[in-house]
């Protein structure tokens, strides 16, 4: 007799780190209640799960007030994403909105955006529990979850991680590179100036145990270019196209060599890096038109 065959469940070739986490920021004094971020059909605008507090002695009329202080289990309708989340005070999660208010990227971002910032009243935490073995439904999920809570509480959803802050609307592509996923949801472009010129970053790929991508000696005309560019490969490896060390991507004999990176430990310390390199006596801008051209 032959023993039992269980197949593994599909997967796209990665999961969701328990490092991802997304950061809610809320600029009403009163929370909405669960049943209106969260509802088994979805009704009235909410998203289609469940949604409950934690702990015992719950009230059972506890889903149509107002979220208080406390932890929150929110699961996908099909139980396959589970996430968990902390709602507290601004002052208790030690979250004092002025130091980023007066940073170089808070000059950037639109005034809404920081008005609703600076009015934080609630921060809330989410995390995953579990997730859909295919991942992208549980991304999907997490979105919708944070879009649906930072529109009723006149929020902002923050991505730690990728550094981004997001009003509601922007938190999901509009028109999706792809209907499974979209890079842009998930993973943010960072530069510095250095010597040599621009050294861009993604930041998000480490959410799914993947590499992030790096390029240096980026004049400012070709920016653009290289954040499509990476973009690109991070949409890629998404969908299962991973790059490898030595892969070469570009126009024919000015091809951008991938590969080892993350030599800047202070910024890269424990996370597995891509670095793009054009060849000897080529520059990265010369790179990034032939790569446009091979289009």
């Amino acid at each position: 007799m032959k023993p039992w065959s269980f197949s593994k469940p599909k997967t796209p070739g990665f999961g969701i780190q328990k490092s991802f986490y997304l950061t809610l920021l809320s600029s009403k004094p009163t929370l909405p209640p669960m049943l209106a971020i969260i509802n088994p059909k979805g009704q009235g605008g909410a998203v289609e799960g469940f949604g409950a507090p934690l702990g015992q002695d719950v009230p059972k009329d506890a889903l149509g007030r107002p979220l208080e202080r406390g932890a929150y289990v929110i699961a996908s309708k099909d139980r396959k994403t589970v996430l968990r989340m902390l709602v507290l005070s601004k002052e208790e999660a030690g979250f004092d909105p002025e130091p980023f208010l007066r940073s170089s990227l808070a000059a950037e971002l639109d005034q809404e955006l920081l008005v609703r910032i600076r009015a934080t009243w609630t921060v809330a935490q989410l995390t995953f529990e579990s997730h859909d073995p295919m991942v992208y439904a549980s991304i999907d999920f997490l979105l919708d979850f944070a879009a649906t809570f930072a529109e009723l509480s006149d929020g902002v959803v923050a991505d730690p991680i990728s550094r981004r802050y997001l009003l509601p609307e922007l938190v999901k592509q509009p028109l999706r590179a792809d209907p499974k996923i979209d890079a842009r949801d998930v993973i943010g472009l960072s530069h510095r100036a250095k010597e040599d010129g621009i050294h861009l970053f993604t930041l998000g790929m480490q959410k799914f145990g993947l590499p992030e991508f790096e390029m240096t000696g980026i004049q400012i005309i070709d920016l653009g270019l290289a954040e499509s560019l990476l973009l690109s490969l991070c949409q890629s490896a998404l969908l299962g196209g991973f790059a490898s060390n030595g892969d070469r991507i570009g126009g024919k004999g000015l091809e951008l060599e991938i590969r080892d990176g993350g030599f800047d430990r202070g910024l890269w310390e424990g996370i597995p890096v891509f670095e793009l390199i054009p060849p000897t006596m080529h520059t990265a801008g010369e790179s990034l038109r032939a790569w446009k051209a091979s289009l």
